[in-house]
């Protein structure tokens, strides 16, 4: 074990790439984004996943915008990434977890939790 500290071995591909994931999973769980869109960054298990019935949709309703509150990544090894965030949905905050793996030339989400329904 050891101590990592904020942005310790990351560099700003792999941070802009976790944002990027970050801001997609954000409007996907607010119901502003379709979740097909997540195969631009997520494999397609977490689209899956993503795309599964999230409650009723708010018709009618004014529409609060999601809010990344912040970010933290680390890289526990040179091809894997994990990235937790504190995000505002629907006005209530709630955690994510990502874990990008470099495949193919390119990173992907290949595994996600969050506190969100």
């Amino acid at each position: 074990m050891r101590l990592v500290r904020p942005g310790d071995g990351v560099d700003a591909e792999v941070r802009a790439v976790a944002e990027a994931a970050v801001r997609l999973v954000v409007e996907v769980l607010a119901g502003t984004r379709p979740a097909n869109q997540l195969s631009l960054v997520a494999v397609p298990a977490v689209c899956r996943a993503m795309a599964a019935p999230r409650g009723p949709a708010a018709r009618g309703r004014r529409v609060v915008p999601p809010k990344v509150l912040s970010t933290r990544s680390q890289r526990p090894s040179p091809s894997v990434a994990e990235t937790v965030a504190v995000v505002a949905v629907a006005g209530r905050v709630h955690a994510l977890a990502l874990r990008l793996e470099h495949r193919r030339g390119r990173w992907r989400c290949t595994a996600l939790e969050t506190t969100a329904p």
